[in-house]
């Protein structure tokens, strides 16, 4: 198995053979894009793909963005620290991506405004941009779905009428979700998305956490899933990235440009997520899966574990005086 700094190696190799190409092939600023997931299959890869080609009609004949490859370039939690050491300029992926290099980086899923940011110009916008900053990343953006929208969900093969149902079941979860999954007194189980079908068809897994609207029948877990449970957490979404260095070798302008284009990404996200939400629940009920709708008391109840979860890990990835402002932040709304 090659070892990361291989991989690493060699992908910095043909990024740099990349980039020397479309050097000489005018002076226009080419920035290299690797992103999470490939375009097509992923609904989320739609984020990294508009904001491309925001960058590419506002920014004609003064910058561009060059789409490299996926995890076809390097596996996708081995791209953020790619970024931070500048092995290609722009990122998109899930923001839960840069816990591990961002403490907080991703508390924005918690964000109760429509753009889980505020958007370029905002004072939490401004507050994520120096957070990032500070480990060597230029954050561009977050873009979700509205509140609700677009969200992560609890799909499982046993009925739940409350938050109580999940104690004691087995659930593959997210890095995200994993804290509301054991709080709840599940046992949390760690799988990639391509094992999901088996194991609930064999199960291995008796429920799971995705974001619905991200391709959720693409991947058939409609005909091994038997309810999704309609009370949505977090924001989800995706979130548009830069290497620090090359941010600030850009020109005013051209930085203005990407600036415009991931505000326009973040308002085509809300739509889009919402589109998609509705798209995979239609497919999932003709295919006999049952949505559950909890009793108003049951869902407070969801929320609060959801929430109070999430919360609860943050304040041991930030000091108080970080949570502190944040949450002021999210309340200035």
């Amino acid at each position: 198995m090659k070892s990361f700094a291989q991989i690493w190696g060699a992908a910095a190799f043909g990024l740099a053979m990349l980039g020397s190409v479309a050097a000489h092939a005018d002076d226009v600023v080419t920035l290299k894009m690797v992103g999470a997931w490939a375009h097509g299959f992923s609904p989320t890869a739609e984020v990294g793909k508009n904001f491309m080609e925001n960058v590419n009609r506002l920014g004609e004949g003064k910058v561009k963005v060059q789409y490299v490859g996926a995890d076809d370039v390097l596996p996708p939690f081995d791209q953020p620290e790619a970024l931070v050491n500048g092995v290609f300029d722009v990122w998109y992926g899930a923001p839960n991506y840069w816990a591990g290099i961002v403490p907080g980086g991703d508390i924005t899923e918690l964000s109760p405004l429509t753009i889980p940011d505020g958007g370029p110009g905002s004072p939490l916008y401004d507050y994520m941009v120096q957070l990032y900053a500070a480990k060597g990343v230029r954050h561009l953006g977050h873009a979700a779905g509205d509140p609700g929208e677009g969200a992560h969900y609890v799909s499982t093969n046993f009925p739940v009428k409350s938050v109580d149902d999940l104690k004691g079941k087995k659930l593959r979860v997210a890095p995200l979700t994993r804290h509301f999954v054991q709080a709840a007194g599940a046992e949390s189980v760690t799988l990639p998305p391509s094992e999901i079908f088996l194991a609930m068809d064999r199960g291995t897994v008796e429920g799971f956490s995705w974001p619905v609207a991200d391709a959720f029948t693409r991947y058939g877990w409609q005909n091994v899933t038997k309810y999704m449970i309609e009370q949505p957490m977090y924001r989800s979404g995706g979130s548009v990235a830069m290497n620090l260095d090359k941010w600030e070798s850009l020109s005013p302008e051209v930085q203005d440009i990407l600036l415009k284009a991931i505000a326009e990404t973040q308002r085509f996200a809300l739509d889009w997520f919402q589109k998609n939400q509705e798209e995979q629940q239609k497919i999932m009920v003709e295919a006999g899966m049952e949505i559950v709708k909890l009793s108003d008391e049951e869902a407070k109840r969801w929320d609060a574990v959801a929430r109070d979860s999430l919360w609860a890990y943050y304040e041991t990835a930030l000091d108080a005086k970080h949570i502190g402002e944040i949450k002021a932040l999210f309340e200035s709304k």
